[in-house]
């Protein structure tokens, strides 16, 4: 018992960088990197989105941290797909496929999910107002048809 009475007194300096707040990782990594920038804000946008890192256990923030990895893994093979114009090797297809189906489940099991927005005019009417178009306004480039005023 009195073992764990002194881990629950330690002194802040004795904790590691990460509990202590001063870094993500618990040796010095460039803060300047694409990785670590990315990184850092999705943990902030995640957190946020889950009312606050100030809210969230110890465990959901581990959570956090694993989403935000694959977030930022997944954008590193978009990347790489893009670059390789549409000519992406097998076996990063599938480090793809496994990333994206963890990662919704990591978001799922956060809370985190997707919200769809109403769409629905209120009215025929009103639908028929947000598709006018002025003749000043530059042709579609989709091939949608005009709808002119009366």
């Amino acid at each position: 018992m009195a073992a764990s009475k002194h881990i629950t007194q330690r002194k802040t300096k004795a904790r590691s960088r990460v509990t202590n707040g001063k870094s993500l990782f618990p040796k010095e990594v460039d803060q300047r990197t694409l990785y670590y920038r990315r990184f850092r804000d999705l943990i902030d946008l995640l957190s946020a989105d889950l009312g606050g890192a100030d809210r969230l256990s110890t465990s959901e923030m581990a959570m956090v941290r694993t989403a935000s990895t694959h977030m930022t893994a997944l954008e590193q093979l978009e990347m790489k797909f893009a670059l390789a114009e549409g000519k992406a090797a097998n076996e990063d297809l599938m480090l793809y496929q496994t990333l994206s189906n963890s990662l919704r489940r990591l978001l799922k099991e956060l809370g985190i999910k997707r919200r769809p927005r109403d769409v629905t005019p209120a009215s025929p009417r009103e639908y028929l107002r947000s598709r006018i178009i002025d003749d000043d306004d530059p042709p579609r480039m989709n091939g949608s048809h005009r709808v002119r005023a009366a």
